[in-house]
């Protein structure tokens, strides 16, 4: 089993425990089982990227900076989408600026710059 499935399966773990034993009311049990499951998503996201598909490889393998920074992004989109749903401030468009933002922050650092001859 790799580290990202591992910490996978912790992070939901910890989210079905909340689930089955803290009281909703608590504000600390909202926290955590958001931030599990943005752990979790983000792990995930890592494992799923990092992961060489079956046959022939037909490009270069991805940097792992570049999968952790990704993986990070989606963690964090998943843990704040999964927060403005508990606080009742989740509607169309403030998931689209989360998403967009994000996506804006992947173009830009990913976008190479031109060469200046």
């Amino acid at each position: 089993m790799s580290a990202s499935a591992l910490l996978v399966a912790i992070s939901l773990a910890v989210a079905v425990a909340i689930v089955l034993v803290a009281d909703p009311e608590q504000p600390w049990a909202v926290a955590v089982l958001v931030a599990s499951v943005g752990v979790a998503v983000g792990a995930g996201a890592f494992g799923w990227q990092l992961r060489s598909p079956p046959g022939r490889r037909r490009g270069p393998r991805p940097r792992r900076a570049d999968v952790l920074r990704r993986a990070a992004g989606i963690g964090a989109i998943a843990a704040l989408l999964l927060w403005l749903r508990a606080v009742d401030g989740l509607s169309v468009l403030t998931a689209a600026f989360v998403v967009g933002s994000f996506v804006l922050a992947e173009l830009v650092l990913t976008t190479r710059p031109q060469s200046s001859r």
